[in-house]
């Protein structure tokens, strides 16, 4: 009986710590994305833990790793969400501004502008776990990112449905902001590493 007590208290006491762990990550992730400016580094800084999670199961040092990727990935994380931001504005305008365009040539530009729309929320759920996860430069991330998103299509498609779900789940229910992001970078790094692994592993046996 003892044994059995204390395998449940174990259990028990392991379910305490990652719920504790997904919640402090949580807090960290709103309170430095207050500032708005350090929404981009808190993402990556966010991914950043969630990945040492996904590869080491080691959930602890949640301080020092979050500010450690905060500080490593602000200048990259910084400009790449700057360029993502400015361009999907730029996108909306287009859209906008084709609406007044001559019909023959609106009926061009829209299938242009809807591919490049379409690319831009392929491949934004890869950006940030490319960018903890691979040595790249800022170029780099974008572009092997989207190859990720095209190459992986399946995959993709469950990265924009978990994102999708994240949102729903937020707006429906406000109060699951206390670890909906930290699950949600959680499920969408390990969709993510799923592809990371096979694209090594085709990179090494070839």
């Amino acid at each position: 009986m003892n044994i059995f007590s204390g395998l449940f208290n174990s259990r028990f006491h392991q379910i305490l710590e990652l719920i504790t762990s997904f919640f402090i990550l949580n807090i960290l992730f709103v309170l430095t994305c207050l500032p708005i400016i350090t929404i981009f580094p808190a993402t990556a800084a966010l991914f950043g833990v969630v990945r040492e999670w996904r590869r080491n199961k080691d959930y602890s040092a949640i301080f020092n790793n979050y500010f450690r990727y905060f500080k490593e990935n602000f200048k990259t994380s910084f400009i790449i969400g700057l360029i993502w931001s400015l361009l999907v504005i730029l996108l909306v305008l287009d859209f906008w501004l084709i609406q007044d365009i001559n019909s023959f040539f609106r009926f061009i530009l829209y299938p242009v502008f809807f591919f490049l729309g379409l690319l831009v929320v392929f491949t934004t759920p890869y950006l940030f776990p490319v960018m903890v996860h691979f040595n790249f430069n800022t170029i780099n991330v974008i572009k092997k990112s989207m190859l990720f998103s095209l190459h992986y299509l399946p995959t993709t498609l469950l990265l924009i449905l978990t994102v999708g779900l994240c949102i729903g789940l937020f707006v429906v229910f406000p109060i699951s902001f206390l670890g909906v992001f930290s699950i949600g970078s959680y499920v969408i790094f390990t969709i993510c590493y799923r592809s990371f692994t096979k694209a090594t592993n085709k990179t090494e046996n070839s």
